[in-house]
């Protein structure tokens, strides 16, 4: 079985990942040019679907660690692949602020661990990189929807 992943396969890959994005944009518009209830919606809108993505990422290391054999520790990598679901779902039970701080912390830690953890090996480096630029985007949404907290008082 050939485990290499087709160019075709790596678009469609790019397309769904930075078009996951659009739901981040599309909120902090809401949220700084919205009515005060769209601005509500809007920001409701941006810590669920951010603690949604940020489960999502820790879930895709078990497709990774559940292909490999070479990884010593994978009980514990799998274990701790289940660490930002628990973060997000944290995130949803938390006052708004609190929630947005756990948030913007959560997916640049997550992406300096991938790098730093036995995951490194196992991932590719074109998904490495796409995963910087979406953790880049993505944090600055979040220092984003932050000000946006902050100015409202």
């Amino acid at each position: 079985m050939n485990n290499k992943i087709t160019d075709e396969t790596k678009n469609i890959i790019y397309c769904l990942s930075y078009g996951g994005l659009l739901p981040f944009v599309i909120c902090i518009v809401g949220i700084y040019f919205g009515s005060k209830e769209l601005s509500s919606y809007s920001m409701i809108g941006f810590v669920s679907y951010s603690a949604v993505i940020l489960g999502f990422v820790g879930a895709v290391h078990w497709g990774f660690l559940l292909k490999s054999d070479s990884i010593q520790r994978q009980g514990l990598l799998l274990s701790i692949s289940v660490l930002p679901g628990l973060i997000g779902w944290l995130a949803l039970i938390s006052p708004l602020r609190a929630a947005l701080l756990v948030l913007c912390i959560s997916y640049p830690l997550l992406f300096v661990y991938e790098k730093l953890s036995e995951l490194n090996s196992l991932l590719p480096k074109w998904y490495m990189l796409m995963r910087f630029r979406l953790t880049i985007v993505v944090t600055l949404s979040m220092l984003i929807a932050l000000s946006a907290v902050y100015s409202m008082g």
